[in-house]
């Protein structure tokens, strides 16, 4: 399917799902690929699809400019992918019955990245209700490289941002502790995420707990807030969505699948935030 924005043919993946009926609304979600990757790579990846995992939410899965995204280092750095995201949810919602307070993002790598810039932006941050990347590449545009400190400009139109993350620590892409790569510089994935929680008033303090074999959850907030920002952490994988079957990630030399499915896991978080 096509789009014009900003003067530019876009294009992109839909998927209705079977119950879906014009007299009653339906969530959205955006999911946008990695870096060099398509759409069609992304739906056959992230599993949202799958009725097995989902049959309530539509998802639609965008295609970036040069198979890359906005605020990502080379050609596409300057595209204007935050307008095409907000004009498809604009073109969407006139299409189709969308419950517009339970419009959800993610996406995988440089399109995770993608996910923390929408987070950040004044009026996206307003019309998604919550993030949930995976193995996202956060890039600062910085003189210098410090992992510990580093943060994308943030400025979100709104408070209490619900924000989850998946990353392995075998990540040798992104890695999870950060460093310079591309001519930009990555924040550690804990950072990140601790300023995520700081930004939502949870303070920088966690709460640690296993989750599943060698994997670890790490959970900011408390009471009615607990969880609205938290990280998911696998040791022993890489650049991967995680996944307990094999897929186009961890079937490559030296990957394995993970102890877990992140699929579901983001599917439950969305289902839980939906803006008032």
């Amino acid at each position: 399917m096509t789009l014009t924005s900003s003067g530019i043919v876009r294009n992109f993946l839909l998927s209705i799902p079977s119950s879906y009926g014009a007299q009653s609304s339906v969530p959205l979600i955006l999911s946008f690929h990695g870096g060099t990757r398509t759409s069609e790579h992304q739906l056959r990846l992230d599993q949202l699809t799958n009725p097995q995992f989902n049959t309530v939410a539509m998802v639609v899965y965008p295609q970036g400019l040069n198979n890359a995204w906005q605020n990502i280092p080379g050609r596409s750095q300057n595209a204007p992918d935050v307008q095409f995201t907000s004009d498809l949810i604009g073109y969407l919602a006139n299409m189709y019955c969308i419950d517009s307070s339970r419009i959800w993002a993610t996406g995988k790598s440089d399109g995770g990245g993608f996910c923390g810039t929408l987070a950040c932006d004044p009026n996206l941050s307003k019309r998604i209700a919550a993030f949930a990347p995976v193995s996202a590449a956060f890039y600062v545009n910085s003189g210098s490289c410090d992992p510990l400190t580093a943060f994308p400009p943030c400025n979100p139109g709104r408070s209490n941002i619900p924000f989850i993350e998946f990353h392995g620590g075998k990540d040798t892409t992104i890695a999870y502790n950060g460093g310079p790569r591309r001519g930009q510089c990555l924040p550690s994935i804990p950072n990140y995420i601790q300023q995520w929680a700081r930004r939502d008033g949870l303070g920088t303090k966690n709460q640690s707990e296993p989750f599943a074999p060698d994997s670890s959850v790490y959970r900011f907030g408390k009471g009615a807030n607990a969880g609205l920002v938290a990280q998911y952490y696998d040791p022993v994988i890489g650049h991967d969505w995680p996944s307990t079957v094999p897929n186009s990630d961890n079937s490559q030399p030296s990957r394995h699948v993970a102890s877990f499915n992140a699929t579901p896991i983001i599917l439950k978080f969305f289902q839980q935030h939906q803006l008032e």
